[in-house]
């Protein structure tokens, strides 16, 4: 990985990096007015990814949870949006998050989401990396994720980077021990 692209995560810049297939994806921070994008993401995911996601087969988030996912501390609550980089509307493509949990501020709940279309190229790989390592910086010591109990791909996914995963009723509480460099994942990326 580049140091440039990593300054700029660690500086909150925009950036564009490839996929494993070569396609370019904007980076960026969350910011308000990424409302729209966001709704509009919504519909690019199917039935199955919106349940996975919100462990509820919702059609569209509500005002509250817009504003939730836009307004945002960047330090705390910390959210990155990937946008494709060649499409005139420059559709949102995926985004990712973490909480700091506040009674346990070394630890901190994550969640991500990559439209269906956008799927097993490598932009799960590298949204979660981000998440890792501005954890890292900001003293997070575990990203925690909840997975349905269906979810085989996600909770595969996390156990292969290293996660345990506690089983509670119908999800697994999956813990990602942060270590900063989830970017040796992503070897499809130029480094120098």
């Amino acid at each position: 990985m580049n140091d440039q692209y990593l300054s700029s995560i660690d500086n909150f810049k925009e950036f564009t990096l490839p996929m494993r297939d070569g396609e370019l994806v904007d980076f960026r921070p969350v910011r308000p007015d990424d409302k729209e994008t966001i709704q509009q993401g919504m519909l690019a995911l199917s039935l199955k990814s919106r349940y996975f996601r919100f462990f509820s087969p919702i059609a569209k988030l509500s005002d509250i949870q817009l504003h939730h996912f836009t307004e945002i501390d960047q330090h705390d609550h910390i959210a990155w949006i990937a946008h494709a980089h060649n499409e005139p509307e420059h559709q949102g493509v995926g985004i990712a998050r973490f909480i700091r949990i506040q009674d346990q501020p070394t630890i901190a709940e994550f969640a991500l989401v990559v439209i269906d279309s956008y799927q097993h190229r490598g932009l799960g790989t590298v949204l979660l990396a981000m998440l890792d390592r501005i954890a890292s910086k900001k003293g997070i010591e575990i990203l925690r994720g909840f997975v349905l109990a269906d979810n085989s791909v996600m909770f595969s996914w996390l156990s292969r980077l290293g996660a345990s995963g506690v089983c509670e009723i119908d999800r697994y509480r999956m813990d990602l021990t942060v270590n900063g460099d989830l970017f040796s994942l992503t070897d499809w990326i130029e480094s120098g």
